[in-house]
Order: structure tokens, then sequence, then C-alpha cells
């Protein structure tokens, strides 16, 4: 046998052994299987909301979905039952990803969740742990950014507080927090789609639509006087007032508007900055009480106007 051919018997082999070796790797397993969006429900009421489902009896309630604008939303809802409670936790997820969890009592026993880990004795420490298990399982970035605000709290109270641009807002009352997030841009607050809601120091609810928010504009190119100015050519097209079973009416706004407000807007999870203005009627005629005007306070386009009423 010459060198060439012994060469050979040596390098095949080993060049088979190389390309099983690719092959291996790059082929997919196929025991690998994709988790339902039920089995990823129950997995969040573990690992994220923390609930121990070892001390629940655990039933299907609801399993749905819809389209909403561009968001394919499934809707998960399960009912947990022990000795001691009833309660039904909701989760929804939002192209595939969570979006929102809820937890409701179904019986006159206060909400007592079995968690995992019992929960700290400090709401705030409550809040911070939530987090913390939230952004493990996320990643998503503007967490992380909440809860770098949040460790500047040190008391669960009514108050806002900005680090960077991004502000923590904290509403207490009767025995319930309200907590979210919000950019902070040119004094306008811009929506993150952050929040967590707190029942007598249990987490009642938590949403994260902070994937599918986005800034559209943060400029007011438009002035408060050029606003009024904008509005009161809209309100004046208003001349006439049709009643139902009552008939047609002249009507007409006064001249200076009773309400301007600059204030933040958000259709199809986009924001931009938005002038309000509102025209008393002069008189009223009848239930309506005058005209609205709503215009982007960037552009000056006017998005919405219509005759208001007061009952």
């Amino acid at each position: 046998m010459d060198n060439h051919k012994k060469i050979l018997l040596v390098v095949l082999p080993l060049i088979a052994v190389v390309i099983l070796s690719l092959i291996l790797v790059v082929e997919p397993r196929f025991n690998t299987t994709e988790l339902t969006v039920e089995e990823k429900a129950l997995s969040i009421i573990t690992d994220v909301i923390g609930i121990d489902l070892s001390r629940y009896s655990v039933e299907l309630y609801n399993n749905n979905s819809e389209l909403w604008g561009s968001l394919f939303r499934e809707h998960i809802d399960y009912t947990l039952e022990s000795n001691e409670s009833k309660m039904r936790v909701m989760i929804t997820f939002g192209n595939g990803t969570l979006i929102h969890w809820d937890l409701a009592k179904i019986d006159s026993l206060p909400l007592s969740p079995i968690y995992v880990e019992p929960l700290p004795d400090n709401t705030l420490d409550v809040v911070k742990d939530a987090l913390q298990r939230y952004q493990a399982y996320s990643e998503d970035s503007v967490v992380e950014e909440a809860r770098n605000v949040l460790n500047t709290v040190t008391e669960l109270k009514t108050m806002n507080k900005t680090v960077g641009d991004l502000k923590i807002r904290i509403t207490v009352r009767d025995g319930s927090i309200n907590i979210d997030w919000v950019r902070t841009k040119n004094g306008l607050d811009f929506a993150t789609g952050l929040s967590i809601n707190l029942a007598n120091g249990v987490i009642d609810g938590f949403t994260d639509e902070s994937r599918f928010f986005k800034i559209g504009s943060t400029d007011v190119n438009i002035s408060r006087e050029e606003a009024i100015s904008i509005a009161r050519e809209e309100a004046k097209t208003y001349t006439s007032v049709t009643l139902w079973g009552i008939g047609t009416f002249r009507f007409r706004v006064k001249e200076e508007p009773s309400t301007v407000r600059l204030q933040v807007g958000t259709a199809n999870f986009t924001s931009y900055p938005y002038w309000d203005v509102w025209f008393a009627a002069d008189p009223e005629v009848y239930s309506v009480t005058g005209v609205k005007v709503i215009m982007r306070a960037d552009t000056g386009e006017i998005t919405y106007s219509s005759t208001t009423q007061g009952f």
C-alpha cells in the first residue's frame, strides 16, 4: 500500500468524526419542547410571583386570546384553592412575553397567598424582592433602572422622586399602594408601562409593557397662546347642537377657554405631548356644556374635538 493510501485511511475517519460532531452541535435536539402558554403561566406563578403551588389545588379557569392593535394577547387564569383561602391568578402575555398579572380573592377571606419564601415584614422590601425576581425572568433594562430608583426610597408613602430622567410615583390611599415609573422629558411625564399595585402589603397587580411603549416626540413647538388660538377656531365651528327628541339649537362658546392643560397622551403605545383646551358654552344648551379640543403640542395637529356634556 502506498503512502497516499495510508494517509487517506488515517485522515478520512478523522474527517468523519469532525463532521458528525458538527451535525450534533447544529442539529436541534428532538427532546427539546417549547412550553405551552399554560405551562409558562404556571412557571410565572412560581418563579416570578413566588407562590408555592404545592400548597394549592390548581385548576385552569380560563384560556383565551385576542388581537389588540398590534399586540397578540393571551389570557391564562388559574384558580388556586387551599384550606386557608381561594384565589384566582390571572396572567396576560403580549406577543408571547409576560405583560401583566393579577391576584384576586374569590371568597370572603383576605387575600393571603402562600409563598415559596415568606414575605418580608417591610412592604418596601416586598416590592424590591418582587422586582428582583421579575428582572431575573425578564432581563428588561428598564426594570434595572426602576430598581435603582426604588433603592433611593426609604419608605412607601405618597411621593415622587426622580433619578436621571426616570421618576418613581408612589400613591398611598386607604391601604392600597400604587407605584409606577415614568420618563420625565421637558417637564412632562411619559409612561414606561411599568407599574405595581399592592393591597394590605400584598402585590395584587403587576404590569410591564415597557418593551412596547415608546416616545414619539418630546417637543413642545406650539405655545400656550398658539394652542388657544388654534382651539378657538376649531371650537367656533360648533354653531349648533342637536339633542335627540328635543330639537336643534344655536350654539356658541365663550371667547376665552376655561381650562388649558399641557399633558402627555398615549395611543398604540406611542406617547406625545398634547394641549387639552376646553371652552365653556355661552350659554349652556340643556346638557351641552362646551367644546373640548385636543391637539399635538409638537405639530399643532388637532386629534380630537367634540362638544361636552354635563348632567
